[in-house]
């Protein structure tokens, strides 16, 4: 009896082991597998952080390329802001045939007004046969026969250099004689359109309506400079008259971007000191 007890106890007790090392051994099997799933956990988490990292390379590039644009626009911004105060290249040409019409047409009146002065002359007063007593109550000093009008005379080119040419003109702006000075000048640069003071007489011309305070006429006149004779050495002064007109007629952006041109492209020029303080005058009003 007491054998078979002890062999149940034994029995009961093997079983027992058994079922714990079966737990145990199950314990450990859930430790590995959630090991392992931790693991494929970390390595998806490296792979998206990889692809992030990635990711946040490309933004910065982007970012990059965008400030840079931004940089481009502004300058764009400058450049076209001093554009836009100009008048374009085919205005301009167009303005300066206009001027040449007008000259020309200037120059057929005075040739008519001649003719017809000539024409108004007593008779027999020139060279040649004398005419024909006037005819029997015909008007005081009207001939009988009165000779054909002689074709309009233009008046003749005065044979002077460029350079007494240019002296006249110069010393009519000394002298506060603008409007005179300023054709003076137009008709120096059609007459001697090779020389070298060509954009010397232009900047003058701008110079004289800026004294009238044409300032309108004086930014045109400074365009026409910069367009025409970009490599002149009277191109920074341009550069710095016009901010100035600007300036004067209340365009306060204008002005500050022409300034800042002139600062940029003509770093060691004397104008150079005047414009960086007129941008210090506009910025800290």
């Amino acid at each position: 009896m007491l054998r078979r007890v002890l062999g149940v106890i034994l029995i009961v007790g093997l079983a027992a082991g058994t079922a714990g090392q079966d737990k145990s051994k199950k314990a450990y099997e859930l430790i590995y597998e959630d090991v392992q799933a931790l693991k494929e956990q970390v390595q998806d988490l490296r792979v998206r952080l990889d692809q992030n990292a990635e990711a946040i390379r490309a933004i910065k590039d982007q970012l990059k390329a965008l400030a840079d644009l931004v940089r481009q626009a502004v300058t764009d911004q400058a450049v076209l802001k001093e554009g836009l105060g100009g008048v374009p290249a085919q205005y301009q040409d167009m303005l300066r045939k206009i001027d040449q019409l007008s000259l020309d047409l200037q120059r057929v009146a005075a040739g008519l007004a001649a003719a017809r002065e000539a024409g108004a002359a007593p008779a027999g007063s020139g060279p040649g046969a004398p005419a024909k007593p006037p005819a029997e109550g015909a008007p005081p000093g009207t001939a009988q026969n009165p000779p054909q009008a002689a074709a309009p005379a233009v008046p003749p080119a005065v044979n002077i250099s460029p350079e007494e040419a240019y002296r006249m003109a110069y010393n009519d702006y000394l002298k506060g004689n603008y409007d005179l000075a300023v054709e003076s000048f137009r008709l120096y640069r059609q007459q001697f359109p090779d020389s070298p003071l060509a954009d010397n007489a232009l900047y003058w011309i701008g110079e004289c309506y800026f004294s009238m305070k044409r300032f309108g006429e004086a930014i045109d006149t400074f365009n026409t400079l910069i367009l025409t004779y970009p490599k002149g050495d009277k191109v920074a002064a341009a550069y710095l008259k016009k901010g100035i007109s600007f300036m004067e007629i209340g365009k306060k952006d204008e002005a500050l971007a022409v300034f800042k041109l002139l600062v940029t492209k003509y770093p060691l020029q004397d104008e150079t000191k005047i414009a960086q303080d007129k941008i210090k005058e506009l910025t800290e009003k």
